[in-house]
């Protein structure tokens, strides 16, 4: 069965049956795609129940229930139901509570998405993670109001992967479990998501070096909230590494390739 043709028959469930009662929460717009001549599918991620995809019939001529508050990026307060079984919530309206705003800015769209799909892959649905919702918040606040630095995003990412339950350890080796020394050889296992000290590794394994100053400035960022971050600087040389390290730990999480990589790399 083609997807289009599971998404009928959950519609048709959602008429046939019964549903349960309505239900609120703020979300955040993750994603939308149209459907059918008047419909939308939105994937959204709730502050209390977690991220779930949801049909807003009619939202394309809704001039009420939906005005300007399924496009990306907007928050809002999602009115729904769900049915026990079924993959798709009914979304009965919305109350526009935080526009795009100055996300429509090329360069902060681009950002911006890639803040939306690291969550969005990196998300369950139905998964309630209060700590994912007030990040990716503050994440899309940052970059409305600031440009979005390296050390924003390192630690966005860093952050989001404690959240999701894939914090790396960059504080012991992962072998040993000795302390790093930033003035050792430590490495990157990249199929591990780990990091070594120079006794622990291997000769023969392809392992990614890392610099001393990289890894202490990533430890620095990760308790850091991302306003105190954007202001602070990696060392010289150090930025690149620190974004070619956090690209592999996130690598190894992802389904499928970021779109917004692209956007980012046509803004330079």
């Amino acid at each position: 069965m083609t997807h289009q043709g599971l998404v009928k028959v959950v519609i048709q469930c959602f008429v046939c049956g019964s549903m349960g009662p309505s239900q609120a929460s703020e979300a955040i717009i993750l994603r939308t795609r149209a459907y059918g001549e008047a419909d939308k599918i939105v994937t959204f991620l709730t502050a209390d129940i977690g991220k779930l995809t949801g049909i807003a019939k009619g939202a394309k001529n809704s001039r009420r229930r939906f005005a300007n508050c399924l496009d990306p990026f907007t928050r809002v307060r999602v009115h729904f139901r769900t049915k026990p079984g079924a993959s798709l919530a009914f979304m009965e309206s919305c109350d526009l509570l935080e526009s795009v705003g100055a996300l429509v800015d090329p360069a902060k769209f681009a950002y911006g998405s890639y803040l939306v799909e690291l969550v969005d892959q990196l998300t369950a649905e139905g998964q309630p993670i209060r700590e994912l919702y007030d990040l990716l918040a503050e994440g899309l606040d940052a970059v409305r109001h600031g440009p979005a630095t390296a050390t924003l995003l390192r630690g966005f990412e860093l952050r989001l992967l404690h959240h999701a339950g894939y914090e790396p350890q960059l504080q012991t080796c992962a072998r040993c479990h000795l302390p790093l020394s930033s003035d050792a050889g430590v490495y990157l296992d990249p199929a591990h998501g780990s990091v070594v000290c120079t006794r622990c590794r291997d000769a023969a394994e392809s392992l990614l070096p890392i610099g001393g100053a990289t890894l202490a400035a990533l430890t620095a960022l990760k308790p850091l909230p991302l306003a105190e971050a954007r202001r602070r600087r990696f060392p010289n040389g150090a930025a690149a590494e620190a974004a070619q390290v956090m690209s592999r730990l996130l690598a190894l999480h992802l389904a499928r390739p970021l779109r917004s990589v692209k956007l980012i790399a046509a803004l330079r």
